[in-house]
């Protein structure tokens, strides 16, 4: 590219009836005086164009970046939800399980403590109704040892083998009877009487 020192120092050879050399040295000094102006302009302009070229490479690096980082970005957001959507399954089965245990031992405790409480209630039912027959074969006893007669009571001076066996089977009445003919009743009799 031709500089204005080039079109200044530029010389012309002479001929014979050639330009006028004022005329020609004056356009020349217009010449360059555009020609500078307008080099100057063009050198800015290509240093402005240098300097946006520089800021767009720039830009576009950090285009990149960002776009990279945007992406890793993205990557990590759906690895955590997926991450917290598995861990909230695992917490939902983990927690169904120990429900499911839970209402197992519960059931299992429930029926243990029902059958308990069913051996108890025929443990109960079995000792009342034995209390129960119990008490029936002692009232019979006692309806039938009502019906018995009374038994004789020999007189003293007539001891035999079997006075004690008779004495001892005393009516409170033939107690009363003996006791007020001085005769002592036996052990058992007395302990009767008491009662």
């Amino acid at each position: 590219m031709i500089t204005p020192m080039d079109i200044h120092n530029k010389t012309f050879s002479r001929k014979l009836r050639g330009y006028a050399e004022e005329e020609v040295n004056s356009f020349l000094e217009e010449v360059v005086s555009d020609y500078e102006r307008i080099y100057r302009e063009h050198r800015e302009m290509e240093e402005q164009m240098d300097a946006l070229k520089a800021k767009l490479q720039n830009y576009e690096k950090m285009e990149a970046t960002m776009s990279s980082t945007l992406m890793m970005a993205q990557e990590t957001a759906e690895n955590v939800k997926k991450n917290a959507q598995k861990e909230s399954e695992l917490i939902i089965r983990e927690a169904q399980s120990e429900r499911t245990h839970i209402l197992s031992d519960a059931e299992a405790e429930m029926r243990k403590t029902k059958a308990s409480v069913q051996k108890i209630e025929t443990d109960l039912n079995l000792y009342t109704e034995k209390l129960l027959n119990t008490f029936r074969s002692a009232m019979t006893m006692v309806e039938s040892v009502k019906g018995l007669p009374s038994p004789h009571v020999q007189d003293q001076g007539q001891e035999t083998e079997g006075e004690d066996q008779v004495t001892d089977t005393l009516s409170p009445a033939d107690e009363k009877s003996a006791a007020s003919e001085g005769e002592e009743p036996s052990e058992g009799q007395a302990d009767e009487r008491h009662e």
